[in-house]
């Protein structure tokens, strides 16, 4: 290959990362295409952040597939950026799941069991879908089956797992794993196109959300 050629390619594939990045920084996502707009906003705990709800089950196949993404990218949220989710109640298997998630929450062990939970389930071919199992599996991971069964029945945990459906039938989600951003749009892959696909939306409507907290605040 000749000096002027290695220049041309040089050149033409400057060209095309010069018109990739132009293309990238002028896409838009469209409501109604890539996202929903839900009819009746749900309501946020912080009015000052902008929250992002990852809505799911570990019953969920594409939810242990999207795990991996979503684990990477929460990490590389701005600030004024609140992530949290909401367990998807559909079932009887997915009300195991979603009591289990917030007996971890109140126990203080939820980011220790729940990607153990996931892999549990998908990768070992476990059966967590009854309350005496999913005691058993919390037990590895130092907690007493007394205080798991104790908790898992409270009140605290039955208020949330009600809060949760309510969330649920607001989101109006035909499908997980879905992304509500700040109460206010809801994502799902069918739309987005993939996985990948919803946060990039995500991305997309985080960064509107917080220019409109910024132009609030400024008043």
């Amino acid at each position: 290959m000749t000096r002027r050629w290695i220049l041309t390619l040089c050149l033409m594939a400057g060209f095309l990362g010069l018109n990739q990045q132009a293309w990238s920084e002028s896409m838009r996502y469209e409501e109604g295409v890539h996202y929903a707009k839900l009819e009746t906003p749900i309501r946020t705990k912080d009015p000052t952040k902008v929250e992002v709800t990852e809505y799911f089950s570990y019953g969920c196949p594409h939810c242990y597939q999207f795990e991996p993404l979503i684990a990477a990218w929460k990490k590389r949220l701005p600030e004024g950026v609140a992530f949290n989710r909401t367990p998807a109640i559909w079932n009887q298997d997915y009300m195991v799941y979603a009591q289990a998630y917030y007996t971890a929450e109140a126990l203080n062990v939820l980011e220790r069991v729940h990607t153990p939970i996931f892999n549990a389930i998908h990768r070992d071919r476990k059966r967590l879908n009854r309350q005496e199992r999913m005691a058993s599996f919390f037990a590895e991971f130092g907690v007493d089956p007394v205080d798991f069964a104790k908790v898992y029945k409270s009140f605290g945990v039955r208020a949330s797992l009600a809060q949760a459906e309510a969330r649920g039938r607001g989101y109006l989600a035909e499908g997980v794993p879905a992304l509500i951003v700040n109460g206010k749009y809801r994502i799902e892959g069918k739309m987005a196109g993939n996985n990948a696909n919803m946060l990039r939306v995500a991305d997309f409507l985080i960064n509107k959300e917080l220019q409109m907290l910024s132009g609030a605040a400024a008043q």
